[in-house]
């Protein structure tokens, strides 16, 4: 009976010493499915502990590094926030406004917080800027949140420019096609 029960305590001993030497790391999961471009909020996101993995070096450690950021591409529910997965919501720079843009069908959306730039089929009146691949009605505009169905059942994408630009756009989108290009002259 003595002998068994040593074996037990042994054996309980070292079962403990594996698990505390198991580190282990917190991380953040998506608490339910979150769709690109969407302002994370507290009841998106949960914490877990799992064994610790250099494959988590990325990964968000604290809800309160994911609140208030915006996820990049879709992440489904139960998956780990990883740093490239959210990022920060791009500033409006000074003198700069935000409108709606429509562009073409089949126009392929960019991640939040890429500089595109804009240009229409028609032929450049005002400022705007001639160029072998169409009219440039806006050299530097950020996109600032993913495309989206406004009233009239038409898709607009939200996005960042001057003020002189952003009346451009609104002049060029009225009469005809506009489509983005990653990168600004």
């Amino acid at each position: 009976m003595l002998l068994a029960l040593s074996v037990g305590v042994a054996l309980f001993c070292a079962l403990q010493c594996v698990a505390l030497a198991t580190a282990t790391r917190h991380a953040v999961v998506a608490a339910r499915d979150l769709d690109a471009g969407l302002v994370i909020a507290t009841s998106d996101v949960e914490m877990v502990e799992m064994p610790d993995h250099d494959a988590l070096r990325h990964a968000l450690g604290r809800p309160d590094n994911a609140v208030g950021l915006v996820t990049q591409t879709r992440i489904e529910k139960g998956d780990i926030l990883l740093i490239t997965d959210v990022s920060e919501l791009p500033p409006i720079p000074e003198h700069h406004t935000v409108i709606d843009v429509r562009l073409g069908l089949g126009q392929h959306s960019f991640p939040i917080g890429t500089v595109v730039e804009l240009r229409s089929a028609q032929a450049c009146t005002g400022d705007a800027r001639a160029s072998p691949d169409g009219c440039v009605v806006s050299g530097h505009a950020v996109v600032m949140a993913q495309p989206r169905l406004d009233g009239t059942g038409s898709t607009v994408t939200p996005m960042a420019m001057s003020a002189a630009e952003a009346l451009q756009v609104l002049g060029a989108q009225e009469h005809g096609t506009l489509i983005a290009a990653r990168g600004a002259s």
